[in-house]
């Protein structure tokens, strides 16, 4: 196993080994398009949308506060006191989210309403969504301990497990015991208990201990962050949803939800360089010469990989998911460029946003992104449809305005607070700008020319060539760097 070892110490390695298990997971969700589509539609993808909404909102902050105290506990306690802390925790957690879970339950014909879902779609999902909520608490409990523990292959074992029992479970029922739309339901049943067994086994006699009133007390102390941080993040996914739903339909839901699925995937290999390199990011703000030479180096050529994404799916993307999805989701190829232009704004800044970090603004960068957040939210309704008419009724483009327009403010704010700490040498971001603007024409072109498809790969071929002639020097570079990295060790972060 000393291979293993050694790729593990690697940079690149360890980039790897971040994001192998959640690319794994992304896989197999994909590969499920071409087999599900044959029976749902995009009605029934946007209502499990919808409903997974609702299940991660309550998940999120089910374990009342578990997660936040960890990681200043974890690593400090004796062993006996590490028990205790996590059978307490579990304990408070299991109860907290099947109250959740139960209250749900009473209070869906509420939700219902507001949400405009049919009666009887809810009635065969609801409790199978009611039973995901304290699974999914218990999963991700289970991972912050493995995260502060830094036993990463526990937790990639988690994700890899919970991807094949979903895949698994999903294709029995639906071409099994043909229950339709309540398959992938199960299946994010049967992930999730998966994940959970592996947790279970991972965690071995840890958690099986007597409760402790002072580690209850610990997590009065964060559970009033832990459900604020729960509300921001959640109400957000939630309401974008309900507000598309009774707007436009749940098809709608079902192509937003598609789109983001490939939005996920390139934000995982995202974060696992984000990861991997913010240790360095940080160094490098501290440099009294501020020349981030190695943050720029590595973010970069993703930049660039990232637009070339959003070129390729602007001219190819709609027959690609025609075939991946038996022309179920198609509308949803016209959305992922603009994610991809999206993420592209979210990876943008890093320079700054160390500077700003490592000069203690963390938490004004926090409590900006709430508000922008909380804002853009408010602003939704009018970009969708229309209120008391007044309103834009843009629809789904509606909704890409108001992503795009939230991404720009916070780069704007994370641009305005870094100046303030210190004046920057050199702009890191043309790589974007240059992208964007790749990404966008692409789009216009395609969905307005309407080209032949030789013309489309004339095209693609040429927009590849040419950054593949103008970064050349930058790729080398790159890889000259990373294969220096690799014989040093780097702080895990």
């Amino acid at each position: 196993m000393s291979w293993l070892a050694a790729l593990r110490g690697r940079f690149a390695g360890r980039v790897l080994f971040f994001v192998s298990a959640t690319v794994f997971q992304a896989v197999l969700s994909v590969a499920l398009l071409p087999l599900t589509t044959v029976v749902l539609t995009a009605t029934d993808f946007g209502y499990f949308a919808l409903m997974m909404s609702w299940a991660a909102l309550a998940s999120a902050f089910g374990d009342a506060g578990g997660s936040l105290a960890l990681p200043a506990n974890y690593s400090v306690a004796s062993i006996p006191e590490r028990r205790r802390m996590l059978s307490s925790f579990f304990v408070v957690s299991l109860v907290f989210s099947s109250s959740l879970a139960v209250l749900f339950l009473a209070a869906w014909p509420w939700l219902q309403q507001i949400m405009s879902v049919s009666d009887e779609a809810s009635r065969a999902t609801l409790i199978l969504t009611a039973v995901l909520i304290p699974l999914k608490t218990a999963t991700m409990l289970a991972t912050n301990v493995f995260a502060v523990a830094g036993r990463g292959n526990a937790a990639a074992a988690q994700i890899a497990m919970q991807a094949v029992g979903s895949f698994a479970g999903t294709l029995i029922s639906l071409f099994g015991l043909h229950w339709g739309l309540s398959s992938l339901f199960v299946g994010a049943v049967v992930g999730q208990a998966c994940s959970v067994v592996v947790a279970m086994t991972a965690l071995g006699a840890e958690p099986w201990y007597l409760p402790s009133r002072r580690w209850m007390s610990v997590l009065r102390s964060h559970s009033l962050t832990s459900i604020a941080a729960g509300l921001t993040g959640g109400l957000r996914s939630i309401g974008e949803n309900s507000i598309v739903a009774a707007n436009l339909n749940l098809s709608a839901v079902g192509y937003l939800s598609h789109a983001r699925l490939y939005y996920g995937t390139l934000l995982a290999g995202t974060n696992a360089v984000a990861v991997n390199v913010w240790s360095i990011s940080l160094a490098e703000a501290r440099d009294a010469r501020r020349h981030f030479p190695l943050t720029k180096r590595v973010w970069m050529p993703i930049h660039v990989l990232i637009a070339l994404f959003g070129v390729a799916f602007s001219c190819f993307g709609e027959e690609f998911v025609a075939i991946l999805t038996h022309d179920r989701l198609t509308p949803a190829a016209q959305l992922v460029p603009w994610f991809a232009l999206l993420l592209l704004l979210h990876v943008s800044g890093r320079a700054q946003n160390a500077t700003v970090y490592a000069n203690g603004g963390a938490r004004s960068l926090t409590n900006a992104s709430s508000l922008i957040s909380i804002c853009c939210l408010a602003a939704l309704p009018f970009a969708v449809g229309k209120v008391g008419g007044v309103g834009w009724n843009g629809g789904l483009a509606g909704v890409v305005i108001v992503l795009l327009a939230e991404a720009i403010l916070f780069r704007a704010y994370i641009y305005l607070k870094s100046i303030s700490f210190q004046r920057l040498d050199g702009f890191d971001d043309s790589r974007v700008v240059w992208g964007s603007a790749a990404i966008i024409l692409s789009w216009l072109f395609n969905a307005y020319m309407v080209p032949a498809l030789i013309t489309r790969i004339g095209l693609c071929v040429a927009v590849c060539a040419a950054i593949v002639i103008v970064e050349r020097e930058r790729i080398i570079d790159l890889r000259r760097v990373l294969q220096n990295r690799s014989q040093a060790k780097t702080q895990n972060i």
